[in-house]
């Protein structure tokens, strides 16, 4: 099965249940699908490979708006990782289903049969679990709590298999915006910043120095607490 003809069942079968509910899509890289309500944008997206038959296919992934916007105070034309944006809409997400077992990775699909099976189960996990994801860490106390258990166990909150956050060092930022958003205790919002600050100054991580001491002195201070845990 060619890639033009693997990528037209696939978006037949997606994008009638997706555009159902008010998705809108962006083509770039395969098929991008986002839906935004109330400051959070949900995205769901599908690449498909010329090299290769597999399809890319990504776990839910949430941007939260005020996390965001608090977090580009600190960027400039050298930041690191820049935010994707689309016609107005932060595509960057904050959150993300890193637990997601990823049934169809890299499995090759040369079928339409093959491609009815990946999109019956795909369709059943944006309906499913990834509904229940979304639904769960769109209030932003819920996204705190996860990161303190990760906390808890000695793991990052962008830890690749079990995390909450997205991306790199950045998550680290975006952690300690939501602490306080949050209205976190000092005694574990400062917790918090020892543990971002062992990673951050082991002498690896320059390039994001100058954004985190920014972030520290002038946004972190401003934050006024939103959420009461």
């Amino acid at each position: 099965m060619e890639r033009a003809e693997r990528q037209r069942f696939t978006l037949e079968r997606i994008d009638p249940v997706l555009k159902a509910k008010g998705y809108k899509t962006r083509k770039a890289d395969g098929m991008w699908y986002y839906l935004h309500q109330d400051g959070i944008t949900v995205t769901w997206s599908l690449g498909f490979q010329k090299k290769y038959s597999f399809i890319d296919f990504h776990r839910a992934r949430i941007t939260h708006d005020e996390v965001e916007l608090l977090l580009q105070r600190v960027a400039d034309e050298h930041y690191p990782f820049p935010w994707d944006m689309h016609r107005g809409t932060i595509l960057t997400s904050t959150v993300s289903h890193h637990s997601f077992i990823q049934k169809y990775h890299l499995v090759a699909i040369d079928t339409e049969e093959e491609v009815e099976e990946f999109c019956d189960w795909y369709l059943g996990y944006i309906n499913g679990e990834g509904a229940d994801f979304v639904q769960h860490y769109s209030y932003l106390p819920n996204v705190l709590k996860r990161m303190d258990e990760l906390l808890n166990q000695g793991l990052s909150w962008q830890n690749g298999e079990q995390g909450i956050l997205d991306w790199t060092l950045d998550a680290f930022f975006r952690g300690l915006i939501i602490a306080k958003l949050c209205n976190d205790p000092e005694s574990n919002f400062e917790s918090k910043v020892r543990f971002c600050e062992k990673y951050l100054y082991d002498g690896t991580n320059n390039e994001w120095l100058p954004y985190y001491e920014k972030l520290k002195a002038e946004v972190l201070p401003t934050i006024e607490p939103k959420y009461n845990i």
